[in-house]
């Protein structure tokens, strides 16, 4: 008697299960068919339809809000559809038909795109073809009385920008009109458009490891760094002195590369003022004060006097010229970065650092921005200026 209840009970809740799916299935074909011919009405092909009823019935009740949108699709089925703007795609690519919608569909997904400044924007829109540009001289600088061009709307397009860097970014193409909008960028955030040593201040210290010195940036003569610590043994080829966590991670980077068969020594980390005055005007003596300014530093304008930087050599102890060419350099080439060391004075970036190009010369800062570097293939002095300074 009980199986018999509990087969007649099962049975009525499979029913009503079946009558509550029926009911779905019913309003969903209902849907479908009116929302089918209504986006017939507005003049949607079967083809475009099909495509259309991919999305969710909350975006095709924004579609239908709007006619018939010939670019609609295109949108849909880009990488960079964000169905939560789908009612600004519509809206504004319609409303601004004269104007290639790819522009409208990139500017509405731009991070810093504000509706309220929308009129702006496809003014500047119908002169200029940088969104980047644009949405930031809108936002930022359409008030400042700073008149607008083809070369300001480019230069707020550059990743590095700097606006306290405006005008001296202008001036500088002024004399260097045959250089890209990045060059000058990069050329001003490195401080080029003054001479070496001309335009010098007192490097800000209080930044601890991430400290600039160089052309532009000076120590102290009486500078002298927190935790050095003596390397010898294994990690040096000489008595050497090192920042102890500068040191802590060369050790680590160090074994690694004796994992693969190469070797890394420290030849040179820490360098007093009083000796970098010496090892300089040796080399003038030598070279003369234009020449030895291409690969060594006044006193005061080292960063081995900061005591994060150090110069290596291998286990054949190969001079600094022939670094380059060892196995040990193409390794710290593509790993260094991984321990916080960057290449301080790269190859191809000796007229932004101002020194030649060094193999055997590493500068500690830290994994984060040292990896960045590396990514991004950018000098100290650019990242230093527009993360840091």
């Amino acid at each position: 008697m009980k199986n018999k209840k509990r087969k007649v009970k099962k049975k009525r809740i499979f029913g009503l299960l079946f009558i509550i799916i029926l009911i779905f299935v019913i309003i969903f074909l209902i849907f479908n068919l009116k929302g089918n011919k209504s986006l017939k009405s507005k003049g949607y092909s079967n083809l475009e339809i099909a495509e259309i009823e991919k999305l969710t019935s909350n975006e095709i009740t924004t579609i239908l809000k709007y006619d018939y949108n010939k670019n609609l699709i295109y949108m849909i089925d880009s990488e960079n559809y964000n169905s939560s703007k789908l009612n600004l795609y519509m809206k504004y690519t319609l409303k601004y038909n004269d104007i290639d919608y790819l522009k409208i569909f990139e500017l509405i997904n731009n991070e810093n795109f504000r509706e309220d400044k929308i009129d702006d924007y496809i003014y500047y829109l119908n002169k200029y073809d940088e969104i980047n540009g644009i949405i930031k001289f809108v936002n930022e600088f359409k008030d400042k009385n700073i008149k607008d061009n083809d070369i300001t709307i480019l230069l707020l397009n550059e990743k590095y920008f700097i606006e306290d860097y405006l005008n001296r970014y202008l001036s500088y193409y002024n004399t260097h009109k045959n250089l890209e909008a990045s060059e000058i960028i990069k050329r001003v955030n490195s401080k080029l458009d003054y001479k070496f040593y001309d335009d010098s201040s007192k490097a800000d210290t209080s930044k601890g490891m991430y400290t600039l010195v160089n052309k532009f940036y000076y120590l102290s003569n009486d500078f002298v760094p927190d935790n050095l610590v003596n390397v010898t043994g294994i990690y040096a080829r000489d008595n050497a002195q090192l920042n102890s966590t500068a040191y802590e991670n060369f050790i680590k980077m160090a074994d690694d590369a004796r994992k693969e068969g190469l070797t890394l020594k420290i030849t040179t980390g820490y360098r007093s003022y009083n000796f970098q005055a010496t090892l300089y005007n040796n080399y003038v003596k030598i070279d003369g004060v234009k020449e030895a300014d291409t690969y060594s530093a006044r006193p005061g304008y080292s960063e081995h006097q900061l005591g994060y930087s150090a110069d290596l050599t291998n286990d054949k102890n190969v001079s600094f010229s022939e670094f380059e060419y060892t196995d040990e350099y193409n390794w710290l080439k593509n790993n260094c970065y991984k321990y916080g060391f960057i290449m301080r004075y790269p190859k191809d970036k000796e007229y932004l650092t101002g020194y030649i190009f060094e193999a055997w010369h590493y500068r500690y800062v830290g994994v984060d921005i040292a990896t960045y570097i590396y990514e991004n293939n950018i000098t100290y002095e650019e990242y230093y200026e527009f993360f840091l300074r």
